[in-house]
């Protein structure tokens, strides 16, 4: 049986790197090659705000010395991301169809969301005994040119992530012209820094014991160099050994480091700002050891690939992130945790006895899934219009995992379940024809499974569905009337019938 080759080629702010990966029969993905190669996209595509003609000119030349390279080993399968650099840049579609032309390559520019996802991945893949890792309260730290994620897990569950514009490319470039300027640019840095950590520190969760920080980035790896560690590898340092190579830091120029560390001048000036980042972490998190796994976005782009398509086994789910997430979302804005469970079951039981007819996949599970979980938190702004609430409330929520046309049509289900005419709605009104059919149907099933629960009294039991004649009939045990929950039912079951094309029909065995 011939082995299938899958190709991640990562377009970063400094770097483009391919990765050829050989696929094993349990799906787990095995490096063959990594490539890396300098083109400084991000260097003046966050200052300028485009990506120079000449940066696209290099780019085009990269890509197509990878494309050889695939090519020369007959891979299968290609990948082709970019990230903050492409984000950030006001001519991103003009340079991603140059591209396109020119090396047959189509760009995908993730979202920030998505990015930090699949990095996520990355560094559960590396670890093996990551479940045990976070029982205890953990710091993710994911330093990017353009940003930093900071994402916290605790008791084996996701939390909290939230992103900030503090990228160890982005500052340097801010503050390049302050070093000239000021005998004191390690303290001017700090307060830099340390503003931005602040409104960070202020919006995380409460009341975690910090044992474990794991930090990682693009400038990673010569940290660890200057550490005297193997900067290929996955390493551990202590407090002492990253304070060492903080201080070593503050007294060298970028220059100096070059020099005397053989650090590539494109790289040396990012160190410090990326120390600094892990050193406020690693003060305020009060851990004795900082984590440095060698991981990549393009690792965590081919687990996903292999677990939702080439049939990879992991202890921990990538999806149950994002289902933590929202639970935790819906916590702090004070949903009913009970009627939330007795939604989410009978909406996943609807989705399920209905997907022959749907035609929707497990990716809109999931979406319905977080939508009846965040349905309600509207409620602690606005208990009339709570729909609007929800809707916005969403749509600025760092929903980690959920790329921005999932999360639009996320927040789409919860403003229309509640409408009688969800189609007159303007924002329904401008999404794509695809998006439109999913966010109706999943919309439709939302409905009639909160009417199910109208009274907030969790009153049927031992909830049945199926569908037949045509219809598709709900049947449940009830020990209270449930005169509000049918007269809810039959009010909102319209929807329903109109988009799925079948009768939904509720019918109540009294119990005892």
């Amino acid at each position: 049986m011939a082995k299938k080759l899958v190709a991640v080629i990562d377009v970063g702010s400094l770097t483009a790197r391919l990765k050829i990966f050989e696929i094993g029969s349990k799906g787990k993905p095995k490096e063959i090659e990594a490539v890396r190669k300098f083109t400084g996209l991000g260097t003046r595509s966050y200052s300028s705000g485009v990506i120079q003609p000449a940066q696209v000119e290099e780019l085009c030349r990269c890509l197509k010395m990878f494309d050889e390279k695939c090519k020369e080993y007959g891979v299968a399968r290609v990948f082709c991301v970019a990230t903050s650099a492409f984000r950030d840049a006001s001519n991103a579609e003009v340079v991603i169809e140059k591209v396109r032309t020119r090396t047959g390559f189509k760009i995908k520019v993730l979202d920030n969301s998505m990015e930090r996802y699949y990095q996520t991945i990355a560094v559960q893949a590396i670890y093996p005994d990551f479940a045990k890792i976070i029982s205890d309260g953990t710091m993710i730290l994911d330093i990017g040119s353009g940003s930093i994620q900071a994402s916290v897990y605790d008791k084996s569950e996701f939390l909290f992530s939230q992103n900030l514009l503090l990228g160890s490319l982005r500052i340097s470039g801010m503050l390049s012209d302050l070093q000239s300027k000021t005998t004191h640019y390690d303290e001017v840095l700090q307060e830099f820094v340390a503003q931005d950590l602040d409104d960070y520190h202020a919006m995380e969760p409460k009341g975690i014991i910090y044992k474990n920080l794991i930090a990682f980035s693009g400038e990673m790896g010569y940290i660890k160099k200057l550490a005297d560690k193997d900067s290929m590898n996955s390493v551990t340092l202590t407090k002492e050994e990253f304070l060492k190579v903080y201080n070593y830091l503050l007294k060298m120029r970028p220059s100096d480091l070059t020099l005397k560390d053989n650090i590539p001048s494109m790289i040396a000036p990012l160190l410090l700002p990326t120390a600094l980042i892990v050193k406020n972490m690693l003060e305020y998190t009060g851990v004795d050891m900082i984590y440095m796994p060698h991981a990549s976005l393009s690792d965590g782009i081919i687990y996903y690939y292999c677990v939702n398509s080439q049939g990879l086994k992991t202890e921990i789910s990538p999806d149950s992130y994002l289902i933590s997430a929202a639970r935790h979302i819906a916590k702090r804005y004070r949903s009913s945790k009970k009627h939330i469970e007795y939604v989410e079951k009978a909406a996943l039981l609807f989705f399920d006895e209905t997907k022959k007819i749907s035609g929707l996949g497990n990716r809109d599970r999931l979406l319905l899934q977080i939508a009846v979980i965040l349905h309600e938190i509207g409620k602690f702004v606005h208990s009339r219009n709570h729909s609007d609430a929800a809707y916005s409330l969403i749509k600025n929520t760092n929903l980690m995992g959920l790329d921005h046309d999932e999360v639009n049509m996320l927040a789409m289900i919860v403003r229309l379940y509640p409408r009688n005419k969800p189609y007159d709605s303007y924002y329904y009104s401008i999404l794509p024809p695809d998006q439109k059919v999913i966010v109706s149907k999943l919309a439709s099933i939302l409905k009639i499974a909160d009417a199910l629960d109208a009274s907030h009294k969790e009153k049927g039991k031992k909830i049945q569905c199926r569908i037949k004649d045509n219809e598709f009939v709900i049947t449940c045990d009830a020990s209270e009337d449930m005169s509000f929950e049918k007269w809810a039912f039959e009010n909102r079951s319209v929807m329903f019938e109109d988009v799925m094309g079948i009768k939904p029909v509720l019918k109540t065995r009294r119990e005892g």
